[in-house]
């Protein structure tokens, strides 16, 4: 099973997203799985969701700001990890389900 491309969509209202509180116009990275229970919500809004990508990349080709990004929103610990590879590694070692692989 592959990952989800997460999209950025600025919010029109204050909300709790993923353990953390955020104001209205924050970005945020959301799945498409998602879009349609937070416009439902009133938390954005259908024209301001982008085309989304069916393509899915794999953990190997992200940079290390979408690794942090991933690593966050799957509740990794990275310790001291900064560099690509450590990041990658510490992504893998808290067993990622697609080990890597979309």
């Amino acid at each position: 099973m592959s990952e989800e491309k997460r999209i950025e969509i600025a919010l029109i209202t204050g909300a709790k997203y993923n353990r953390k509180f955020y104001k209205a116009s924050d970005k945020i990275l959301i799945l498409p799985s998602e879009v349609e229970s937070l416009i439902k919500d009133g938390v954005i809004r259908r024209e301001d969701v982008p085309e989304i990508d069916e393509v899915d990349k794999p953990l190997e080709k992200m940079k290390v700001d979408e690794l942090k990004v991933y690593a966050f929103e799957h509740a990794i610990d990275l310790g001291d990890a900064s560099k690509k590879e450590e990041v990658l590694a510490a992504i893998l070692k808290a067993g990622d389900p697609n080990g890597g692989v979309s």
